[in-house]
């Protein structure tokens, strides 16, 4: 079975209409028929508005959202296994990662994974697969773990000068670890753990 991460950096629905990296997206499962897409908005502590964009965005496929309050559920692991894609949204990528853990539904992410479930996300949605975060708690940079699904760590909006300098010094602290930097305009594809595609819109 085939599994597949696009972590992407900057762009999307969010921001633009028909984003190519949302159709890119929508290409991986080579489906004709409608997919089931579900958005998960915790870095955002599920903002309404983010989830509405994310309707109208994905309006001719089945669009669905999970918010916080959804991953107590007991067939929580069934619906998201009966996903094609989850599509993780922005934010803050620390807070995200504690819900999940507390909830236990990193453990349900992962499971969905291994069962062929496509896993996408922005900015937190991008950096949360990995082993290692290194990202801004408030003001401060801080490193945390990740959800450990691919190795090492990524820094997107790597563009951003702030946040290229702090994860730069980080860097020099890592000695074996696996770092990729993504500007704004830049996403990867993985498909088994390996990257297969450098996408640049």
């Amino acid at each position: 079975m085939e599994s597949h991460i696009l972590a992407i950096s900057g762009g999307g629905f969010s921001v633009e209409e028909k984003a190519f990296i949302d159709e890119y997206l929508l290409k991986i499962p080579r489906k004709q028929e409608p997919l089931k897409i579900g958005f998960i908005a915790t870095a955002s502590n599920d903002a309404q508005g983010y989830i509405d964009e994310f309707y109208t965005a994905f309006k001719t496929e089945q669009p669905s959202h999970l918010t916080s309050k959804d991953f107590e559920a007991l067939n929580i692991q069934e619906v998201v296994n009966a996903l094609d894609i989850v599509y993780v949204g922005g934010g803050n990528t620390q807070y995200m990662l504690e819900i999940w853990q507390k909830t236990r539904f990193d453990i349900v992410l992962k499971n969905a994974y291994q069962n062929g479930v496509i896993l996408a996300g922005i900015s937190a949605g991008a950096m949360c697969w990995f082993e290692t975060c290194y990202s801004e708690n408030e003001e401060e940079y801080e490193e945390f773990k990740g959800l450990g699904i691919l190795k090492g760590s990524l820094c997107p909006h790597y563009n951003d000068e702030q946040r290229r300098i702090a994860f730069d010094n980080w860097a020099t602290t890592q000695k074996n670890n696996i770092l990729y930097t993504l500007e704004d305009n830049e996403n990867l594809h993985f498909k088994n753990e390996k990257v297969v595609a450098k996408i640049r819109t």
